[in-house]
């Protein structure tokens, strides 16, 4: 998110276009996030399971690849449908550096969670026990 979450100051651009930014709470400024982000979850959620089908269907053998492309395919959306949705514009308002230094962070850690989630490591101890 883009805002001020200690409500300690706000950028006089901000305070022009939002004069009661002083007021909002950490749970309205989620629920806006929230409603502006609906389309795009619904988006990643309808595409989710085409996208693991059709990976699997790709890449036959169980494979820490499959596993990658899978979570990449799933990860891209995302970011390609925000061009899509901003006619591959970009935001002159957010500083460019920042921005792309925090989907490339949503990125490598959306990425790593996936294949950490994913992972059927077959040497995982079996606490199961033996009586």
């Amino acid at each position: 998110m883009k805002y001020n979450l200690t409500s300690e100051s706000a950028l006089s651009l901000a305070l022009k276009n939002y004069p009661t930014i002083s007021d909002w709470s950490f749970w309205s400024i989620i629920q806006t996030s929230a409603f502006y982000n609906l389309t795009t979850i619904i988006v990643s959620l309808l595409s989710y399971f085409p996208i693991v089908y059709m990976i699997k269907k790709l890449v036959i053998k169980k494979h820490k690849l499959r596993t990658i492309l899978t979570g990449f395919a799933l990860t891209i959306t995302t970011p390609i449908y925000y061009l899509i949705l901003q006619n591959w514009r970009h935001n002159d308002y957010y500083l460019p550096n920042a921005e792309l230094i925090s989907w490339i962070l949503c990125f490598i850690l959306s990425m790593g969670i996936y294949y950490l989630f994913n992972n059927k490591n077959k040497d995982r101890i079996n606490y199961k026990s033996k009586i």
